[in-house]
């Protein structure tokens, strides 16, 4: 079994138009899962802080001491991520 492959297309008539050509060759048999794309039109930026607010997740962190200050926390992460990423020889 070969790659996956994912593109976007529009139907126009009684066929799928795909803005490239698919990178397949001729005659090559394919299952195709049709699901419409849909576009939000109420834009995240524009999102109730009420509606975030009632979220579960919502301030699941706000009694951790070594989280007071965010900056600092993930500074401090991010040196201990670089330093996993460098090769101890």
């Amino acid at each position: 079994m070969g790659v996956g492959l994912m593109e976007r297309g529009k139907v126009k008539g009684r066929s799928i138009v795909f803005p490239r050509p698919l990178a397949l060759p001729e005659g090559t048999e394919v299952i195709v899962q049709i699901q419409p794309f849909v576009v939000t039109t109420r834009p995240i930026a524009q999102a109730d802080d009420r509606e975030f607010r009632t979220l579960p997740f919502f301030g699941m962190w706000a009694d951790r001491e070594d989280m007071q200050d965010s900056v600092t926390w993930v500074r401090r992460e991010r040196e201990k991520w670089q330093q996993r990423a460098t090769r101890q020889d």
